[in-house]
């Protein structure tokens, strides 16, 4: 409630003036809990953040170099600032670009406390993968939001001059690269890892944890180390975690109701990285049901096998995934997902076979999860009023969307459909789901995370 009354304007896209009172002033008091970065785009001037300790909106000035950008990560304390760059024209990779020359981003890792700002190489050196998605989604949606080019960005420490920069981005097209880049502070370019050709090899969450690289993994059984060469003749061990945990998921239960949509229940889940504030390395599964349309013409007998489909997709029993039968299913169209559970569970990356073993309880911490950069884990002790134990706070910065139809769909209305934000708050004891407030139907360029204050 206190969440909602305060940060409701910023909600709907507000633009209203915070008090003088509530602009931030970093004192000797810790913040117990982190700031929940709220909804911006392009044409701010400022960040505003929501402060969960002392119940105030901060809002902090964006430096003149980083106007007309919006943060697509955050990470370790410092921001990830996307801003539109100059127009370039590929030459060597013509099979991917149109004749127009096309815009690039250039990335900045900022720390709105200190106003510390750290240039990272731009988009365009990720050929052809930059190149690739850009004029794909122009081609095909009429433009481009670079918030669902960048999956994650991780830091391996908080002073980005002495760190390890890892990307995970998405793609549209394979050939024999991954979906993983890294670089340092002052690199020309990203070194993209290397995709073997005979092996469909899945980026998940990532994470640096006790010096590794930590990659989360669906389609692998065992862990798997590999050492990547940055430009610098620096050395990292990435480490790709298995993470089938489908086979411990009921069997699929499709619920029918109105007349053509449906409720599948137990059918996908997302796998999270979190380091305890033990130490420990934990998986957090946030499970969905989705919902979807189908069609009402299709005999009993099609849908059951449909079923049976989805089923084998989750279980791995057959190539590709659950979002690809989807795609080239007849009878269901996805059009909203929601978290319905999470589960969490300790492992131990050193060891060859995963050893999993589940966490009942978060007894003595809490976890801030998100898909907008670094979950964290925080102490549960002297929690500010209003604030329970053995809670999960989720975000999610989904967009999912289809290809546009006619020549009079745009692709915010595309998107309209599609876009599925979930966030709130999951008391592990009793299971039950408090969401913090309704997911926007409205296509943001920027993405919400939770930010660790450090000066």
């Amino acid at each position: 409630m206190l969440f909602s009354n305060r940060c409701k304007y910023d909600i709907g896209f507000g633009q209203p003036g915070v008090p003088e009172g509530d602009r931030v002033i970093i004192d000797t008091v810790p913040d117990k809990l982190p700031w929940l970065l709220l909804p911006h785009d392009t044409q701010c001037e400022s960040l505003k953040f929501y402060d969960l300790s002392r119940n105030k909106v901060h809002e902090l000035n964006l430096p003149e170099v980083l106007l007309g950008g919006v943060s697509v990560e955050v990470s370790r304390g410092w921001l990830a600032i996307a801003k539109k760059g100059q127009y370039i024209r590929d030459t060597k990779y013509s099979s991917y670009l149109s004749f127009k020359p096309i815009p690039d981003t250039e990335i900045f890792l900022f720390n709105p406390l200190s106003g510390a700002i750290h240039p990272l190489p731009s988009l365009s050196t990720l050929v052809p993968y930059y190149y690739s998605f850009v004029t794909n989604c122009i081609f095909n949606l009429g433009g481009y939001n670079v918030a669902e080019f960048i999956r994650r960005i991780e830091l391996s420490s908080a002073d980005p001059s002495k760190s390890i920069i890892a990307l995970r981005f998405n793609e549209f097209e394979a050939n024999n690269c991954g979906n993983l880049a890294l670089c340092r502070v002052g690199d020309r370019c990203w070194s993209t890892f290397p995709r073997e050709t005979d092996r469909d090899l899945e980026f998940g969450d990532i994470m640096f944890y006790s010096g590794d690289l930590c990659v989360l993994s669906q389609k692998i059984e065992h862990v798997e180390t590999h050492i990547f060469k940055l430009a610098e003749d620096d050395e990292v061990r990435i480490k790709f975690i298995p993470v089938s945990t489908a086979a411990r998921l009921p069997f699929i239960e499709v619920e029918h109701w109105g007349h053509n949509m449906a409720t599948i229940k137990h059918a996908l889940y997302e796998p999270y990285l979190v380091e305890s504030i033990n130490g420990e390395l934990l998986t957090v599964v946030a499970h969905n049901v989705c919902y979807a349309y189908y069609d009402e013409d299709e005999d009993e007998e099609s849908l059951d096998g449909d079923m049976d489909a989805l089923e084998e997709e989750r279980l791995g029993e057959r190539e590709g995934d659950f979002e690809h039968f989807f795609e080239e299913g007849d009878h269901f169209e996805p059009f909203y997902f929601e978290v319905s559970g999470f589960d969490v569970m300790e492992m131990d990356p050193n060891a060859g076979m995963m050893i999993w073993r589940s966490v009942q309880s978060l007894s003595d911490q809490l976890i801030f999860l998100t898909s907008g950069g670094r979950s964290v884990s925080v102490p549960a002790n002297d929690l500010p009023c209003g604030i329970q134990r053995n809670c999960i706070f989720f975000l999610e910065n989904d967009n999912y969307f289809s290809e546009v139809f006619n020549d009079y769909e745009t692709r915010e209305e595309v998107l309209h459909r599609r876009v599925s934000r979930e966030s709130g708050i999951c008391y592990l004891e009793s299971g039950r789901i408090e969401r913090l407030f309704p997911s926007s139907n409205r296509l943001l360029k920027c993405k919400v995370g939770w930010f660790t204050p450090t000066p």
